[in-house]
Formats: structure tokens, C-alpha cells, sequence
């Protein structure tokens, strides 16, 4: 599954991302929330993040897209992993999540790019 993680410096950011999901239909799990598109397409996030994914979110990104001033603190941020096989319904899903939260969402992709996601690129997001 293709994937990437999301990003904010609030702690209680899958809270956030599981009440905006299941508030368009997506159903809640334990760690988790899916949600279809209309097309057909899931776009699944998964809270509490296993060892397995400390290597990724180590290191600095290796570029920003977006305003550098408003990136969260990389060290202290919260993030989630989240699927989906669609780059375009991936950018989707995260501006929709954006539009309902009160702070920033970044996307960290699989090149090391950090995303705003008001500059999301779904041609260019490497899941």
C-alpha cells in the first residue's frame, strides 16, 4: 500500500483526523480510521506508530514545500501513517482533513519532502 505520514505539532492530531474522517463516513477501529471515497477508494490513517517507523521520522526533512516559518518542530511533532492507492484521493483526503483542523497539515512523503498542504502535488508526492 502506498503511503505517507502526516504531520502537526498537536498532540491529539489522529483525534482530530479520526472526528474530520468518520464525520464523512469513515468508520473508527482500534488504532486506526478508513474512510471510501466515491469512488471506491480507501484512504486509511493510523494513529499510535510502531518502531518500525522511528528511522523515518528521525531525520530533518530533505525539503519544504510550503512556508518554512510555519513548519512544526520535527523532534516534538505528532504523526500519523496514512494509505491510500491514489496519489490524487491521498491530497484529497489530507486537504479535507486540513480544512477542519485548527492548526497546520504537513504531509511527509516517502522522498523526504514535507508537504503544506495547501501545496500538495499529487503529480509529484512520492507515497
Amino acid at each position: 500500500m502506498n503511503g505517507a505520514f502526516i504531520v502537526s505539532g498537536d498532540e491529539d492530531l489522529f483525534e482530530q483526523i479520526e472526528r474530520v474522517l468518520v464525520a464523512h463516513g469513515g468508520l473508527p477501529g482500534e488504532n486506526a480510521v478508513q474512510v471510501t471515497g466515491s469512488d471506491g477508494t480507501l484512504f486509511t490513517v493510523y494513529g499510535k506508530l510502531g518502531k518500525e517507523f522511528e528511522y523515518d521520522l528521525s531525520e530533518e526533512p530533505e525539503e519544504i514545500k510550503g512556508d518554512a516559518t510555519a513548519v512544526p518542530e520535527f523532534t516534538t511533532a505528532t504523526s500519523c501513517w496514512a494509505e491510500c492507492r491514489s496519489a490524487e484521493k491521498f491530497v484529497e483526503w489530507v486537504q479535507v482533513i486540513a480544512e477542519d483542523r485548527p492548526s497546520a497539515t504537513w504531509v511527509l512523503d516517502g522522498n523526504g519532502v514535507l508537504w503544506s498542504d495547501a501545496v500538495l502535488d499529487p503529480a509529484r508526492l512520492s507515497l
